[in-house]
């Protein structure tokens, strides 16, 4: 994954928004660059979604396949890193009720890793998670895609469609969960 501090998050944007026009006339190494700038953002979204580290890199590897072929309908107007997140979430939450009617867990914690070279994604995936869990499902999604993602509160307001003083008031109380959090656990 990328460090989502590589690139401020208004170039990524504008960058996105470049890279989306390329992608849709067939350029590839556009799709790389797109994937390469927007990766980590996308899989942290999923990750909030789905709770799972494998279930999120499976996710996002699907994510960039919807990308690829239905890149043709991306509107150069709208914002390009909500139409990605919106191909995301609706995956997702496939994904979620798919493992709900077969009845499965989704959620296990013991999957196999994907190779070495993960295992340092992975304990990080595991921290992030466990830092996570006293947060409320807005909360833990809205934290993820204002730090993670580098998305403006405003974006994130448009993206879930949750008006912009419910995010801030709900960023701020998952900040103080988090912190208090922090303190428990460093007092143990």
């Amino acid at each position: 994954m990328l460090n989502g501090n590589d690139t401020s998050s208004h170039q990524t944007y504008a960058l996105t928004d470049q890279l989306m026009r390329q992608v849709a006339a067939g350029d590839d190494d556009a799709f790389a660059r797109l994937y390469y700038c927007t990766q980590n953002a996308v899989y942290s979204y999923l990750l909030a979604i789905v709770k799972n580290p494998a279930t999120a890199e499976d996710l996002m590897q699907d994510t960039y396949l919807s990308i690829r072929q239905s890149v043709e309908s991306y509107i150069p107007l709208g914002k390009p890193m909500a139409w990605i997140f919106t191909i995301a979430k609706n995956l997702a939450y496939q994904e979620l009720r798919r493992e709900r009617k077969q009845g499965t867990e989704s959620f296990d914690d013991n999957e196999d890793l994907l190779g070495e070279d993960r295992i340092s994604q992975t304990i990080d995936s595991i921290v992030l998670k466990s830092a996570l869990t006293v947060l409320e499902e807005r909360e833990r999604k809205i934290v993820l895609l204002h730090v993670a993602a580098g998305m403006k509160f405003v974006e994130i307001s448009s993206l879930t469609e949750t008006p912009l003083g419910t995010v801030l008031s709900s960023y701020h109380r998952a900040m103080r969960k988090l912190q208090k959090s922090v303190r428990e656990e460093a007092a143990r």
